[in-house]
């Protein structure tokens, strides 16, 4: 059945986009409060609490609820986007504080959540998602989410940095990758700035190729999980060690684990590293420092086999509605507004790849998007694995990988403690 979903996942996003759409920060709230005479004659306000972890675009949520309240006055918007979000989320539900709508990751992450999801099968949107993100939020014929974009990413590079070394051809295997590396170096650029202390840049992002690249990335994950294989056997495990020491050799060393999304944005943005390892999503925080860079995005390669050199595209993350939600109607009427107003938040604001049939991609979303819908075209993408992994994983996964970056463990250290972080997983 996993086996099926991604199928659907690689094939049908392609379709989708080409013929329907072708077109970490610490953590942050926002609170508002609509004019007291709007809604002099209704009941008292409603609050709805939403959890989100996108602090990429955490102002572009402040502005959307800020609309949605000036519009309906009646209603309360407790937004709260935050980087420590699985851990705060499950301490809000354990609280007896749960959100009334929060985000969601494909398969694994809805699946281990769907005992407190609300069925939102028969909601008026329901029929514009692209085919390609129901697999990941359907748990028992029902349902689960609402579907925010599709995603993907890679290096993004400075186009102008690349021309001033000397690079004319985007690197497609990892010795092409060492050659330009060296290229920046003899210029005098570093090639690098890594966010290594945001767990999704290393231990999910990143980790996730090797897993990405295996022929059967569901067969693969699911011999692991029966113990019928490891960590040690992917085939491409010492090319994401190789890109790995890459991005310490030749960008800022140790010191990457101490660096987050922003800290690595910034650094890029500003012209002093010449990649960063991210996707899509990052063009907002990318022009908000330089409107006018000249960027663009390629896949990571980790061999020597161009034709195996794809870049990771997927409907990641979802708006999930709390079952146990005293506002559910409220919370249903918000995510359909959301929909009808999505080409101007979705699409405009937060420059995201929409995943409605009836939303169009623009050429404000800039060249990022444009690059992803090129390895789309092309049939040129991998899965997102790391969505089959046990929850919450990636996080764990994080921590011996930031040990080798800081020269704490050996390659071979790491690849145990990384297999026992599985083991640990798979038995809980």
């Amino acid at each position: 059945m996993r086996k099926l979903m991604l199928m659907l996942l690689t094939s049908v996003v392609t379709l989708s986009l080409i013929s329907g759409c072708a077109g970490g920060g610490s953590a942050s709230g926002t609170e508002g409060a609509a004019s007291d005479t709007a809604n002099a004659g209704n009941s008292e306000k409603v609050t709805i609490k939403i959890m989100d972890f996108k602090t990429e675009i955490t102002d572009k949520i402040k502005a959307m609820a800020a609309d949605y309240m000036a519009q309906n006055p009646n209603v309360n918007i407790e937004a709260q986007v935050t980087s420590n979000y699985d851990t705060l989320l499950k301490t809000r539900f354990a609280a007896g504080d749960g959100p009334d709508i929060f985000m969601t990751r494909a398969y694994t992450d809805i699946q281990d959540w769907s005992g407190r999801l609300v069925d939102l099968s028969g909601e008026p949107w329901m029929d514009k998602v692209v085919p390609s993100s129901e697999p990941g939020m359907t748990v028992d014929g029902k349902k689960l989410g609402f579907p925010l974009a599709v995603e993907g990413y890679g290096f993004i590079y400075n186009k102008d940095l690349f021309a001033q070394a000397g690079i004319d051809t985007l690197p497609t295997t990892l010795t092409e990758l060492k050659q330009a590396n060296e290229k920046l170096k003899t210029a005098g650029i570093s090639s690098y700035s890594e966010g290594y202390k945001s767990f999704w840049v290393l231990g999910q992002h990143l980790f996730n190729l090797p897993f990405a690249f295996e022929k059967d990335p569901a067969a693969t994950i699911e011999n692991m999980s029966k113990g019928e294989a490891k960590i040690a056997d992917l085939a491409n495990l010492n090319g994401f060690f190789d890109v790995l020491d890459m991005t310490v050799q030749y960008g800022k060393g140790a010191d990457t684990i101490g660096l987050s999304y922003d800290n690595q944005v910034s650094d890029f943005a500003s012209g002093k590293t010449a990649m960063i390892q991210q996707g899509v999503w990052a063009i907002d925080s990318i022009t908000k420092i330089n409107p006018d860079m000249n960027i663009g995005m390629f896949a990571i390669p980790l061999n020597e086999n161009a034709d195996e050199t794809k870049l990771p595209v997927g409907v990641s993350t979802y708006y999930s509605i709390n079952k146990d939600s005293q506002n559910i109607d409220e919370s249903k009427k918000f995510l359909t507004w959301l929909h009808e107003n999505g080409q101007k938040y979705i699409v405009d604001s937060y420059k995201l790849i929409p995943a409605f049939t009836d939303l169009k991609t623009t050429a404000e979303l800039g060249p990022l998007a444009a690059d992803l819908n090129k390895y789309l075209q092309d049939d040129n993408t991998l899965i997102w694995s790391f969505q089959l992994w046990p929850s919450g994983i990636a996080e764990d996964f994080t921590v011996p990988l930031q040990a080798y970056v800081g020269g704490h463990f050996d390659k071979e250290q790491t690849i145990q403690e990384l297999q026992k972080v599985w083991d640990q997983k798979v038995k809980k």
